[in-house]
């Protein structure tokens, strides 16, 4: 038969340790929040292409926005 001890470690995370894990997270953070605007950027050039071509060139795509906001 063995002997083994049950023995308890008291472990604790340095103030080192716990910065390197908030530096993670910002750093996942700020990719999570760069690919969002990257994501939302390309889609409004999409759609602003898209409206160009459906009014039929940027000077008719302005004189539209103008009237729509005059109501004239």
């Amino acid at each position: 038969m063995k002997n083994t001890a049950i023995t308890k470690e008291n472990v604790q995370a340095t103030a080192h340790e716990s910065a390197s894990t908030d530096s993670e997270l910002y750093k996942v953070g700020i990719f999570v929040t760069a690919a969002f605007a990257g994501a939302v950027g390309i889609w409004s050039l999409v759609c602003l292409t898209s409206a160009m071509i459906s009014s039929n060139g940027p000077v008719a795509l302005i004189k539209s926005m103008f009237t729509a906001i005059t109501g004239s």
